[in-house]
């Protein structure tokens, strides 16, 4: 009975790694960090996991939160979900061995179908409380780009061949450097070639005792930039940073059958008229605008003494506006809409918005081509008036799109045929008609073909 117990004791010690040897599993010793940066121009966010289990997701041109894990090693996996199917789809995974106090950033370039996964690594950075400097970093995260060179310097300090703070090819991130708090540009130059400029910040106030990743981005369709910059800090931020010279615009249009043919200034003793006649669903080109605080004053067309709608935007440099007028006499309302039009490689967008009022709440349906509604469910559920939705992802194919009342199966209006590519943007506002019991849609673009 005696031997029996021993027996097995010494079998439970050796599922322990016992029994006289020492354990074989790793032991941690610290912790490092990590974060992943979007650079698919083309991809919805990216989904960043540890293994299986999810760390947090990107948009394109952003980063996910930083996360800390014991010094171990671990297989990182970028993930995707394509509309129309049922799971996430893997795109690529990094395997890592974690070395204590590292901190590792993990670019996901290329395109979706065919990704690039970059690793950068650093020294986690500690600062002491009298520190005056912030730490930089700079990358090269767009294959699309040749090589670069870095200025970051005073505002007074010009370009100057040797005076780079880094000259960079795809993929390439520079040694950290410290900067004294203060003001700063960053200039952006072909490499070698200090007038052949790519992209120039305002002057930024950055203060002490930060940690930054400079990157810039090829700009998509929302940005008047063909060249945009983000600084990522250790937490993951993105902080944007706008190049002047590209300056906001703005695109208005009349969705209210009320107000009438309006002609639209930026000054309150309208004298400066940006668009005249602007008559119901009219459409306005794209208009460019100062960035900072802009008012806009709607007036009935050919009166300057009546402000019929007043609305304020704060537009930023490189972004696109769009003012949205609507409601009823003696409640008009503009609504300011910063259009997603960045094209993506894994689903249509459907852009919903609507300005009705005469239904506070309608439902957006998306059917197969030549198929009731009865039995099925709204991908846009309840929306109520001027309120921006969320963009409704939709597979590739051909729909017909129905509006109705919210939790009623009475078609308001449609059926809209639309035949969508991935890609594809059906950005689309449900207004009024004279029939009170009656929409319609205006389409913008990804409208039926007429």
């Amino acid at each position: 009975m005696k031997r029996i117990l021993v027996l097995l004791s010494c079998a439970a010690a050796l599922l322990l790694g016992a029994c006289g040897k020492d354990s074989t599993l790793p032991t941690a010793t610290g912790k490092a960090s990590i974060r992943a940066i979007n650079a698919v121009k083309t991809s919805r966010d990216i989904s960043f996991l540890i293994e299986e289990r999810n760390i947090g997701s990107a948009t394109y041109a952003a980063a996910t939160a930083t996360a800390q894990y014991d010094d171990l090693d671990y297989t990182f996996n970028i993930e995707v979900f394509y509309a129309g199917e049922t799971t996430f789809r893997r795109i690529a995974s990094q395997f890592i061995d974690f070395v204590a106090d590292k901190d590792y950033t993990l670019l996901v370039s290329g395109s979706l179908a065919n990704p690039t996964l970059t690793l950068w690594v650093g020294d986690e950075r500690t600062f002491d409380e009298a520190d005056t400097v912030f730490e930089a970093r700079f990358a090269h995260p767009s294959a699309s780009f040749g090589a670069l060179d870095y200025y970051f310097a005073d505002p007074a300090v010009a370009p100057a061949l040797g005076n780079q703070a880094a000259t960079l090819s795809f993929g390439e991130i520079s040694a950290p450097a410290d900067f004294e708090a203060g003001d700063y540009v960053l200039t952006i130059t072909t490499a070698n070639n200090p007038a052949d400029v790519v992209y120039v910040s305002d002057t930024t106030a950055i203060a002490a005792q930060g940690t930054y990743i400079f990157l810039p981005f090829e700009g998509s369709a929302s940005n008047t930039a063909p060249v945009i910059v983000r600084a990522i800090n250790t937490a993951g931020n993105s902080i944007s940073l706008p190049d002047p010279r590209f300056p906001p615009t703005i695109q208005f249009i009349n969705a209210s059958m009320e107000l009438g043919a309006s002609d639209i200034y930026d000054d309150e003793l309208l004298t400066s008229q940006l668009v005249a006649n602007h008559d119901y669903l009219d459409v306005s080109a794209e208009l460019g605008i100062p960035a900072g605080d802009n008012t806009f004053y709607y007036t009935p067309t050919g009166d300057t003494t009546a402000v019929t709608l007043e609305t304020i935007l704060t537009a930023f440099n490189g972004d696109r506006y769009r003012l949205v007028a609507s409601g009823a006499a003696g409640a008009f309302s503009g609504t300011l809409i910063a259009p997603d039009r960045r094209a993506v490689e894994t689903h249509v967008k459907l852009l919903p918005f609507q300005v009705s009022n005469n239904f506070d709440f309608v439902d957006v349906y998306a059917v197969a081509a030549d198929t009731s509604i009865d039995d099925a469910n709204p991908v846009q559920f309840g929306l109520p008036p001027r309120l921006s939705a969320s963009t409704v992802p939709l597979a590739a194919g051909s729909y017909d799109i129905y509006i109705t009342e919210s939790l009623e199966k009475v078609v308001l209006a449609g059926p809209y045929r639309v035949d969508v590519a991935l890609g594809d943007i059906v950005d689309m506002i449900i207004v009024d008609t004279v029939d009170p019991a009656v929409l319609d849609v205006l389409f913008l673009s990804g409208g039926p073909t007429p």
